[in-house]
């Protein structure tokens, strides 16, 4: 080991000379001494270093270098694949520059391999010197005086050529222009150094070779979450997670972006916060996350930020706030938008400044992101004026593409088409959140086109969320034509019985013209079809069937007639069957292919729920599937597998229902999603059969499903009561009892308990109260 402290400072010039295969009288002649004085540092030198030959002197010269890699004591956690990749980069190349965002471990990435690789290292920290004093520090860090040379460049890469180093040049983002002209003078001076750069922008040099590091993987047992545990022992001491604690520290580095620097500091915080009470403080922001020490950038997220904010041209902050304003991901054509013509161009400028990180998953378009605590940091400096015309500019933007969408939707069944409506759901239910407060007039138009997308496409839970909260709006209501409210309605029909019956109310009172009468009676024959109030339906319905005739709208003709096959299938099959086969024929004239596999599809469940014509059914079945496939609509798909199951007969359990379940969780199709609930009990172990049950009401009782409601409680009585669970099979009788009527309910339950029944009275009022007290 080299004791540097014992070297007096002409010691250790003389010794960095040594390592430069200087002779003596070249030493002397650039120390302006006497050959005989640099023969004595060099006997003391020996003397002090135990080195028996100038050999040994260089090697202690080279270890004396490293002993200047100063890496911190905390582990280094998940960066193996980048240790790698950037040791292979630097044997292909000889300047490798890591970039990244503010607090990614640039700096940290690079003293790990300048500690580890076969090359010595000279670690040169750039963060505080100018452009002019960049040679000068390289040059004294390599143990030469400033003063001892014109061309300082030069007698470093000699210095440094006697054994080939590794030149770290740290946090180079000041001075670019100068570290590109000093690595450029070097490089063509020596054939053996290599040079690595850390930076957030690319130094731009001939021959730069660019490593981009990412934040750490957020995955719950990923490396955010290991680094995290290993900060939390360094606050805390002994620590060891449990499960939902880990599940904790996973969403907390989500929330972090899984930035290293950003769960350092979150990590210290468990000193004085638990685990859940830092979860609510993220909740409202970044600014707790903050040290006492060290007073340097690094000590919060916003002194890390405010050290490349302050390097920005005006144009980049502009572009790069309005960015911030966005609700979500952007691409370059939406940039534009916000913010002005050419921004594109400033935005691939902020890439370079890692200020702006591309999506991992890639789509037709490139889409691209703001870190979360980097978003906060420049929406804290931006006017609020500026974040108003951004989100109007996003919201008119999206509403345009939505309008797009929606014109073509019943028309163009394409995956395309599909795929585009899907990446677009998050920024209209955004918009549409932003508007019903702004602008109720923008909010309804995309809570419309958002339901035709919804039906045509695949549905997902937030849009489907989004469109109920537009559709109980007073102020959308008023705005809403007859058009929208059947629009709404019939996306409602998967989420929300009770939106579809009063927005079908509210359409009646409107209905003053031929197309709103049409509109309204359809609505209202869904309504009252789904409730299964088939009179009523039916009755709703020979009038819109007989003013889509008469408007020719064959759209309208063709749903009308699917409403009825709806309102007949529980009570005559065959007619049912009619029914949807003559809503094909009228979806075929209006060219919505996809209705017409919906149609189909609704012909096979209805003879699989009768047991009639099951040859017919699984052919119906097989191509709704074959349609599905083809053009990428998973909900058509889940439909046509959960028919085919239904049909099969099995009473095996059959992962296909997983499949199938999942599909409708994902896309929010709460009426079908009972159904398969329903149909996995059936086949479900005694053990696992109750909680299905109970999952099939709670789904049944969200959507305002009251037949499924009846039907899911009703098994589960039975699958209590012969479970032995008897207290608890008569509670849910009581629930029965709320949604059938006594007398209605007793007729459903198992004998033996209609001979016990009397010495319940208790337990069936706890049933009943608490299906009065559902919401």
């Amino acid at each position: 080991m080299v004791h540097v402290e014992r070297l007096t400072p002409r010691e250790s010039a003389t010794l960095d000379a040594v390592a430069r295969r200087l002779t003596n009288g070249e030493i002397a002649a650039e120390f302006h001494v006497s050959v005989r004085t640099v023969e004595s540092h060099i006997a003391s030198l020996r003397r002090k270093l135990a080195a028996d030959s100038r050999a040994a002197l260089i090697d202690a010269a080279q270890a004396r270098r490293s002993a200047t890699v100063r890496i911190p004591s905390t582990s280094f956690v998940g960066r193996a694949d980048d240790l790698a990749a950037v040791g292979a980069s630097l044997e292909r190349n000889r300047w490798v520059t890591i970039v990244g965002p503010a607090g990614s471990g640039k700096t940290r990435l690079a003293l790990e391999i300048a500690a580890a690789g076969d090359r010595p290292p000279v670690v040169v920290e750039l963060e505080h010197i100018s452009a002019g004093r960049v040679v000068q520090n390289i040059a004294k860090v390599v143990g030469l005086s400033s003063d001892s040379s014109a061309d300082l460049m030069g007698q470093c890469a000699v210095a440094m050529n006697a054994r080939p180093h590794l030149l770290v040049l740290d946090n180079c983002d000041r001075v670019l222009d100068a570290v590109d002209a000093a690595v450029a003078d070097l490089l063509a001076a020596s054939r053996s150094v290599a040079v690595l750069a850390t930076s957030r922008s690319p130094v731009g040099g001939a021959g730069e070779s660019l490593h981009v590091l990412h934040p750490l993987p957020v995955d719950h047992d990923g490396a955010a979450v290991a680094m995290f545990v290993d900060r939390a022992r360094l606050a805390i001491g002994s620590f060891i997670p449990s499960k939902d604690e880990q599940r904790a520290m996973a969403r907390v580095c989500r929330r972090l972006d899984g930035l290293p620097l950003a769960i350092e500091l979150a990590a210290a915080r468990l000193r004085h916060l638990p685990l859940d009470e830092l979860e609510r403080l993220l909740d409202h922001g970044f600014g707790g996350l903050d040290r006492a020490r060290p007073a340097t950038r690094h000590r919060t997220l916003e002194t890390a930020f405010d050290w490349t904010w302050d390097l920005l041209e005006d144009a980049e902050r502009s572009v790069l706030s309005r960015l911030a304003a966005l609700p979500r991901t952007f691409d370059l054509e939406l940039a534009e938008v916000v913010a002005a013509p050419g921004a594109g161009r400033v935005v691939l400028r902020l890439l370079d400044r890692s200020l702006v990180a591309p999506l991992d998953e890639m789509t037709a378009t490139r889409r691209f992101r703001l870190l979360d605590a980097l978003r906060e940091f420049v929406l804290d400096r931006t006017d609020p004026e500026v974040i108003h015309a951004v989100r109007a500019a996003h919201t008119r933007h999206f509403e345009a593409l939505a309008r797009g969408l929606a014109a073509v939707a019943r028309t163009d069944d394409s995956s395309d088409t599909a795929a585009r409506a899907a990446q677009a759901c998050v920024d209209l239910n955004a918009a549409a959140h932003w508007a019903l407060v702004h602008d109720p007039a923008s909010a309804l138009s995309i809570a419309t086109s958002l339901s035709v997308g919804a039906e045509q496409f695949n549905p997902d839970v937030d849009s489907l969320s989004t469109i109920a909260l537009m559709a109980r709006d007073p102020e959308v209501r008023r705005l809403a034509t007859n058009r929208d409210l059947l629009a709404l309605g019939m996306a409602m029909s998967y989420w929300d019985l009770d939106i579809v019956d009063d927005l079908a109310q509210l359409a009646m009172t409107r209905a003053t013209d031929p197309p709103s009468v049409l509109t309204a009676r359809h609505l209202a024959g869904y309504a009252d079809a789904y409730q299964h109030r088939t009179q009523a339906a039916l009755a709703h319905l020979r009038i819109a069937e007989r003013l889509a005739i008469e408007l020719d709208d064959q759209w309208a003709l063709g749903s009308v007639r699917q409403a009825r096959g709806i309102a007949l299938r529980d009570k005559d099959a065959s007619a049912a069957i009619a029914a949807f086969r003559a809503a094909m024929d009228a979806y075929a004239c209006a060219g919505d292919a996809m209705h017409v596999n919906n149609a189909r599809y609704m012909m096979a469940a209805t003879a699989a729920g009768a047991g009639t014509r099951t040859s017919e059914a699984r052919r119906w079945a097989e191509q709704c599937a074959t349609y599905a496939r083809g053009c990428g609509n998973h909900h058509e798909l889940a439909h046509a597998l959960l028919t085919r199951t239904t049909l099969s007969g099995d009473r095996r359990p059959d992962p296909v229902v997983d499949e199938v379940i999942d599909e409708f969780r994902t896309v929010g199709d709460l009426r079908c999603l009972t159904r398969a609930l329903l149909l996995k009990a059936r086949r479900a172990s005694a053990a696992d059969r109750v909680p299905l049950l109970r999952e099939a009401y709670e789904v049944s009782a969200r959507a305002r499903d009251a037949d499924h409601q009846s039907v899911a409680v009703e098994r589960l009585v039975h699958a209590l009561w012969e479970s032995g669970a008897r207290r608890l099979a008569v509670v849910e009788l009581g629930i029965l009892c709320h949604l059938l009527g006594e007398a209605q309910a007793r007729e459903r339950c198992p004998a033996p308990m209609l001979l016990e029944l009397d010495a319940w009275e208790t337990t069936l009022a706890e049933g009943r109260a608490r299906a009065a007290a559902t919401p």
